[in-house]
């Protein structure tokens, strides 16, 4: 399946209606605390944020995107991986 921004937005829309469906890294879980991040701040990122950096294809065959949100009055970046269709995979916040 080929992906361009505009399918990644709209296929990870999806997924994150299901809190269920994303799941956080480690590593996103440590800068979440760092940068006092909650996963309800992550999920309407996720929900309704832009692409900012185009959706590629990662070394693991997933569709690898950042989207931007601002929310509780800051601006916040979210790369995610997307593991068509079933899951969405927070690789770090920022």
């Amino acid at each position: 399946m080929r992906m361009n921004d505009a399918t990644a937005l709209k296929v990870l829309r999806e997924i994150a209606e299901d809190s269920a469906r994303v799941i956080f890294t480690a590593h996103a879980r440590q800068r979440m605390r760092q940068r006092k991040v909650t996963p309800v701040q992550v999920l309407a990122c996720l929900q309704r944020g832009i692409v900012s950096e185009p959706v590629a294809l990662d070394f693991h065959g997933n569709w690898k995107l950042t989207v931007t949100h601002r929310v509780a009055g800051r601006d916040l970046d979210v790369a995610v991986a997307i593991d068509v269709p079933r899951r969405a995979i927070v690789i770090t916040v920022f």
